[in-house]
């Protein structure tokens, strides 16, 4: 068989094993050879290309360039232990199994076998093989499962051609459980739909599942002789919580993967968040099942809370800080760690999205660094969808925890629109005219002229705005200057007004002076009159 020319087909080259069971094995062979921790660390590294001299770059440039933190990943022991675990579980699962072995050609038979009777395998429902060949990985979204788990594989061929064997070998299978559910046809559709993407010439998906008539059961047979026929090494079902919506019994589904994997011997690797817990618990067998083989916890972080004796998180940061276009860049402080854990809860991939929004703001606002309060601020404006979840993070809200169960996904490039969008006219014509500039006023008065100012008054209010120099760009400043130009309102008192009375110059006997006089200091008229000798009391009289 000679291979077809396709970019994920690579021609096997074998390498000698030293451990025994492994030797003469072409399918572990021709897999990439084992590494030390540190060349592991270097190939799962990823990080932006970095240089101090882009710091002096445009900031549209920044901006992209701080955009690229959306695949960053720092590997930790965590990470390491995940990929050895993987690389271990492939070359277990392919110990038993041969190109053209005797074991080779009984499971084809059993596989026919069982196709000829309507089902998927001979025995539905198979306990688990001695040698436990399947596990899980399961933690809250955000914290890089899939994204660890894609830059594993990457160091994986997609396909190795074996030329001698005349078949081909697909070391990794990777799909992803829809959001509405998936049922076994679905499942079966999904495996041979992604085997047709890696083979040559490959049409299962044409063949079996745009066959009328055909069963789930039969599906997924046929989903299985295809894996069987190009020796997979691993099968990972990721986003297995969404099972939950599956419309079909979620315990016959779970049911077929474990039996497919008993019947192939091919290991299965179950990835999803907190929701999957239940669900890969249905029955002891299957939580056993999903257990071990030296994969990892993945929880959030943890942290020392000391920069000096770093743990996770800070090891993380440490590394993240280390990436900054800002002209005047941070350095990362007790307090500033403290504030990025309070903001994100030792979530990765909010924290960098914290990280990023922070540098773009720094961009924009041309302050060009950021605080502990500028974190603070990024936080309650920007990261609004998953406020509430990391809130309950934080003061251990169990109820609203397992109502929302995960943190749904946000997306550099949309928090990058969503910063731009808060500062008004920063991808605008004139944005960057600002006062003081010898642009600036000429700008402003043009667009009051065409807005019907005269041009003597509209030169005049441009003037004012940029004396005040209160404003960012053109836009802002005609706004504040048409402001200017507009005629004031007349407002009317709500309080009646009082009739003012003419000023009359009085005799000193006149009687209205003594009015005039009660008014003024609150006395009576009466006793103003008695002053002028113009009355008398009443006592007086009758005294006489």
């Amino acid at each position: 068989m000679r291979a077809p020319l396709n970019k994920v087909v690579v021609e096997a080259n074998y390498t000698p094993q030293r451990i025994l069971r492994y030797r003469g094995n072409p399918l572990i062979e021709a897999l990439p050879p084992a590494v030390d921790d540190e060349t592991l660390i270097d190939r799962l590294m990823v990080a932006p290309d970095f240089d101090e001299e882009q710091r002096d770059w445009p900031t549209y440039e920044r901006l992209q360039m701080v955009a690229g933190l959306t695949s960053f990943l720092r590997p930790m022991e965590r990470h390491i232990q995940l990929a050895r675990a993987f690389d271990t579980l492939i070359r277990a699962g392919y110990a038993g199994r041969r190109p053209a072995s005797p074991e080779h050609v009984r499971t084809f038979q059993a596989l026919y076998e069982a196709m000829q009777a309507g089902r998927a395998f001979n025995a539905p429902y198979l306990p688990p093989t001695e040698e436990q060949l399947s596990s899980r990985v399961i933690g809250m979204s955000g914290t890089g499962k899939t994204t660890t788990i894609r830059r594993i594989f990457s160091w994986y061929p997609p396909v190795i051609h074996h030329r001698d064997w005349h078949c081909y070998q697909i070391p990794y299978l990777h799909i992803e459980a829809p959001h509405d559910g998936m049922s076994t046809k679905g499942l079966a559709a999904s495996i041979l739909r992604k085997i047709d993407q890696l083979i040559p010439d490959a049409d299962y998906f044409d063949m079996h599942v745009n066959k009328r008539g055909n069963s789930g059961e039969l599906l997924l047979n046929h989903a299985a002789r295809a894996m069987h026929d190009h020796f997979v090494g691993v099968l990972v079902v990721d986003e297995i919580q969404n099972l939950r919506n599956a419309g079909t019994s979620k315990q016959t589904l779970m049911s077929a993967l474990v039996t497919a994997s008993n019947e192939l011997g091919v290991p299965i690797v179950f990835v999803g968040t907190h929701k999957a817990s239940e669900l890969l618990g249905l029955d002891f067998r299957q939580g056993r099942r999903s257990a071990g083989h030296g994969f990892p916890p993945w929880s959030t972080f943890q942290s020392s809370g000391n920069l000096c004796a770093p743990g996770e998180w800070e090891d993380f940061l440490l590394e993240l800080f280390g990436f900054q276009w800002i002209k005047t860049p941070v350095t990362l402080t007790q307090s500033m760690s403290n504030t990025m854990l309070a903001c994100s809860q030792a979530v990765p991939d909010i924290a960098i999205k914290l990280f990023a929004c922070a540098q773009w703001r720094a961009m924009l606002d041309r302050s060009e660094t950021f605080s502990a309060a500028t974190i603070t601020s990024v936080y309650g404006a920007e990261l609004e969808p998953v406020k509430r979840m990391l809130d309950a993070m934080r003061t251990g809200d169990t109820q609203t925890l397992r109502k929302y169960e995960d943190i749904p996904p946000l997306y550099l490039t949309s928090l990058l629109d969503d910063t731009l969008a808060n500062f008004e006219g920063t991808r605008q014509r004139g944005a960057s005219v600002r006062p003081g500039d010898d642009a600036f006023i000429p700008s402003v008065a043009s667009v009051l002229q065409q807005a019907g100012i005269d041009d003597e008054r509209a030169v005049w209010a441009a003037k004012k705005v940029d004396s005040a120099g209160k404003v960012t760009g053109v836009a802002a400043g005609a706004e504040a200057a048409l402001a200017l130009t507009k005629p004031r309102p007349i407002t009317k008192s709500r309080k009646k007004k009082t009739a003012v009375e003419p000023t009359l110059t009085l005799a000193s006997d006149d009687y209205r002076l003594a009015i005039l006089k009660g008014k003024a200091n609150g006395a009576s008229a009466f006793s103003h009159l008695v002053a002028m000798g113009a009355a008398c009391h009443l006592d007086e009289i009758l005294s006489l």
